[in-house]
């Protein structure tokens, strides 16, 4: 009997290391699990930011392109007093190379806005770029690009260079006290 007993603990105790391997095991498995997904979230987050700054230098090689920086300097040099005054010098009727000048440069902050508030591009990188020439460009066009949406009764004209034009000045205000 004694026998028979102690056959009885040993197997208990057998069974007992075989939970407690068992468990040993998934924990370990689960503990590994959760590090490697751990280190794939760090590598997709370096990966996207990686692709970021390859968008957005793609974007700024554009930006400094000939073609562009002429459309945009050229802008700085035109000279109104109000909404009617602008589309008679520079409007698609009386000046349409003006009007496609002014026109692409939107269009491009346009683009570089839309791409920051769907977070494909980060705002940091915009900031240190081109903060001086968005925040110069919607300051002398935002008089006419909202008396624009009035008048032509479309809400959205140049909506993304607002946007981006306001989360740039959020951006630089959070520098500065930082």
């Amino acid at each position: 009997m004694v026998d028979l007993a102690m056959l009885q603990i040993v197997r208990d105790v057998v069974a007992i290391f075989g939970v407690i391997a068992g468990f040993t095991y998934y924990a370990l498995t689960v503990r590994n699990a959760n590090k490697t997904r751990e280190l794939s979230l760090k590598s997709q987050e370096q990966a996207l930011e990686t692709r970021q700054a390859q968008m957005f230098f793609q974007i700024f090689d554009k930006f400094h392109e000939p073609e562009f920086f002429d459309k945009f300097t050229q802008i700085f040099t035109w000279k109104w007093t109000d909404y009617d005054d602008f589309i008679a010098k520079y409007g698609w009727k009386t000046n349409p190379e003006a009007w496609y000048s002014e026109g692409s440069v939107a269009a491009f902050f346009e683009g570089i806005g839309l791409l920051v508030h769907l977070k494909l591009l980060d705002i940091t990188l915009v900031h240190g770029l081109m903060f001086r020439h968005i925040k110069m460009f919607w300051e002398k066009m935002r008089p006419i690009s909202l008396e624009m949406r009035k008048r032509l009764r479309i809400p959205h004209i140049d909506q993304w260079v607002e946007y981006l034009y306001a989360e740039l000045m959020k951006h630089d205000k959070e520098m500065l006290t930082t």
